[in-house]
């Protein structure tokens, strides 16, 4: 096992997730959750869960308290709130989620699988511009890797 995976599998030992068909109830029924997703803007902008605050994973801890350029005011006053922590397939958002309860957040949880998994589970996305994504063409979007052959040797 890599050490990536160690660190997420670590994380995983006190991060509670939650499923993506189960996050679709969670949204309909509580309309206080914050739904916070980390990835990259460009991620973020190709597609998201409607009504998701973006904060990069980069600025996450700063955005997290007062007092800091980075500052997003309603994560700051948010440590006892319920937020989910979305990344493109749980693993990022674990370690965010992870991160955050040492920074005091009481009720934070990774989305199991990420937006990979949303999107599999055919569950609605937007894009910048507010339209609704086509599932395939998030599909194609969201499986692109970096296959090993790439390196520099």
């Amino acid at each position: 096992m890599d050490q990536y995976q160690q660190l997420v599998d670590t994380a995983l030992k006190t991060v509670d997730e939650i499923f993506p068909w189960d996050l679709e109830e969670e949204i309909e029924s509580t309309p206080e959750l914050i739904l916070l997703d980390i990835r990259e803007t460009d991620e973020f902008k190709t597609m998201h869960i409607k009504n998701s605050l973006h904060v990069p994973r980069g600025v996450l801890e700063g955005a997290c308290v007062w007092n800091y350029d980075d500052t997003v005011p309603k994560l700051a006053e948010a440590r006892d709130q319920n937020i989910v922590v979305i990344c493109r397939s749980g693993n990022r958002s674990a370690l965010a989620a992870q991160t955050m309860q040492m920074m005091g957040f009481e009720n934070v949880r990774s989305l199991k699988m990420g937006i990979k998994g949303w999107n599999d589970n055919d569950l609605e996305m937007i894009d910048s511009q507010q339209n609704i994504v086509d599932i395939d063409d998030a599909d194609e979007w969201l499986n692109r890797a970096v296959p090993e052959s790439k390196l520099a040797p």
